[in-house]
């Protein structure tokens, strides 16, 4: 009985994320350097990844690119799982809030795949305050009613929207 108790608890602990809009579905390893590149990520940039699960898009930025990566991740189960795991990062950081507890001010990439009704305040938050030059990165859908200033399209692959602040 003990160990369904257990199963149950963090099932429902992982799942958190949903009631936020924001579920854990992991972006796939053969899309990182593909981001990387699409973002134009050079080393000493900072990379943020807003719904940052298991943090491994993370951990890859950071040794590849040299970036200094910042998680932002609301589930308790895997803010915990990505944050012992980031003590053996140097450049990674892992927060637990909402994004809109976080400012943008310093951020020079920010991705992110959550659902698209967070898109657009994900999409405000950067215009207020991310710095020229900036740029965001969405997986999967668009913001509604504004044009990206670049698509990454590739067929049988998620596709991928490019914001840049001007």
């Amino acid at each position: 009985m003990d160990i369904v108790a257990i199963i149950f608890f963090v099932v429902v602990v992982a799942s958190l994320g949903a009631i936020f809009d924001a579920p854990w579905v992991p972006t796939g390893k053969k899309d990182y350097d593909r981001i990387a590149q699409f973002a134009n990520l050079e080393s000493g940039q900072t990379f943020w990844d807003i719904g940052s699960g298991s943090g491994n898009l993370l951990f890859y930025a950071a040794q590849k690119y040299n970036a200094k990566c910042v998680g932002i991740e609301i589930s308790p189960f895997w803010y915990a799982f990505s944050k012992v795991k980031s003590l053996f990062y140097k450049n990674v950081d892992i927060k637990f809030g909402d994004f809109h507890d976080f400012g943008f001010g310093d951020v020079d990439v920010v991705y992110t795949f959550l659902t698209q009704p967070k898109y657009k305040k994900v999409k405000e938050k950067f215009n207020k305050e991310a710095k020229q030059g900036a740029k965001l990165i969405f997986a999967v859908w668009p913001v509604p009613d504004q044009t990206p200033n670049a698509e990454d399209l590739k067929p049988k692959s998620k596709p991928y929207y490019k914001y840049v602040q001007s």
